[in-house]
């Protein structure tokens, strides 16, 4: 254990079976949509012996990094703030108030309360604590949702206070140092603050969210190896932060 960890929200694919009770899609396409909105093999880039939080099931059954309010959640207004009622385009499950709250109190709440303890056990222990908000995207699904192109193969997402500079440089100038192309808070914005602390303002706290386009880990072994490669030299360097 050390003072990092790598939150990993949306690398599932398990579907859990009360999914399907509000599904109005066939399991096909729901198995091709769950694989296009799905963070896949996040999980697999990040090495074993580093401390991961990995929500376990796929985030069209729930998603733990948005608000649980919609009101509070941006994306909500696409269907895609907690329960997915659509994907990025075809609505595709119809929640009830009962579904929802079962799936609030079940799961998101269990895994933001799991985000809370890690934080102030490494808190507690290291005295502080840097979340890297482990994420992927492919250009197609940031079209369709945000009609934005010429995408970087590196997003972060960054917070106003969460976030401090000396974070913002070492990982541009890291992952520019493997060939890679960053941007700040494009396509996607913010990382996961911990509910703990979201209004707390604990200095002790950092957090980054990495959003990694899927075309420079995905097309082949190599370009899965040398983003690997990256992250653990890049998981290095965070030791001395």
């Amino acid at each position: 254990m050390s003072h990092i960890l790598f939150h990993i929200p949306h690398s599932s694919l398990v579907i859990p079976n009360m999914f399907w009770s509000i599904c109005i899609k066939d399991i096909n396409y729901i198995k091709k949509t769950n694989l296009f909105l799905s963070d896949y093999l996040t999980d697999k880039l990040v090495p074993n012996y580093c401390t991961k939080l990995i929500f376990k099931y796929s985030r069209i059954f729930c998603d733990v990094e948005k608000f649980k309010d919609d009101s509070k959640e941006i994306m909500a207004k696409k269907g895609m703030g907690v329960i997915y009622t659509k994907d990025c385009e075809n609505t595709i499950t119809i929640p009830n108030k009962k579904y929802k709250n079962i799936i609030i109190k079940s799961y998101y709440n269990k895994h933001h309360n799991k985000l809370d303890k890690i934080c102030k056990n490494i808190l507690n222990k290291y005295g502080k604590c840097i979340i890297i908000d482990l994420h992927s995207y492919s250009d197609e699904m940031v079209e369709r949702l945000f009609n934005c192109n010429n995408n970087p193969d590196i997003c972060l997402g960054v917070d106003s206070f969460y976030t401090d500079q000396n974070l913002i440089n070492m990982t541009i100038k890291h992952f520019k140092k493997y060939g890679y192309s960053v941007e700040i808070n494009k396509p996607y914005t913010g990382t996961i603050i911990p509910n703990k602390y979201i209004n707390k303002k604990d200095n002790r706290l950092k957090s980054i969210m990495l959003e990694i386009n899927k075309r420079i880990y995905l097309n082949n072994k190599d370009d899965f190896s040398k983003l690997k490669n990256c992250i653990n030299d890049y998981y290095q360097k965070l030791q001395k932060l």
